[in-house]
């Protein structure tokens, strides 16, 4: 699971791939969208969403997402979910879950970044 602050910065990356292991290239998205939920199901009410304009994509296939302090400092302390879901200019959707907990701890990790999860095939 990932851990971080409550209203702090945090963001992580997303190696997305073809199923021949090359990278997908942003051209070859038509949507892209990170949603936060309490719950991992689509019936969970949507905390707040990221769409692809909040996002950037670089050339070797990684997109990288960004929570922003105003994302989480009005939530709970605890587990909640959140999901990417690619869909290809070619109609083809990938949705990918994550779990993270929002903490109150104060640690040297107060602002995390380059979180790499690169298991998008």
């Amino acid at each position: 699971m990932i851990s971080f602050v409550r209203g702090d910065s945090f963001n992580f990356k997303v190696l997305l791939q073809q199923s021949d292991g090359s990278p997908l290239e942003e051209k070859d998205i038509d949507t892209a969208i990170v949603t936060c939920r309490k719950y991992p199901n689509k019936d969970s009410k949507i905390i707040f969403e990221k769409n692809a304009d909040k996002m950037t994509f670089d050339s070797d296939g990684y997109c990288h997402v960004e929570f922003l302090p105003e994302d989480t400092e009005n939530l709970d302390y605890g587990t909640y979910y959140f999901d990417l879901e690619i869909t290809l200019n070619n109609g083809y959707r990938k949705t990918r879950l994550w779990e993270f907990e929002l903490t109150k701890e104060t640690t040297i990790h107060t602002h995390l970044t380059g979180v790499d999860v690169d298991i998008w095939t």
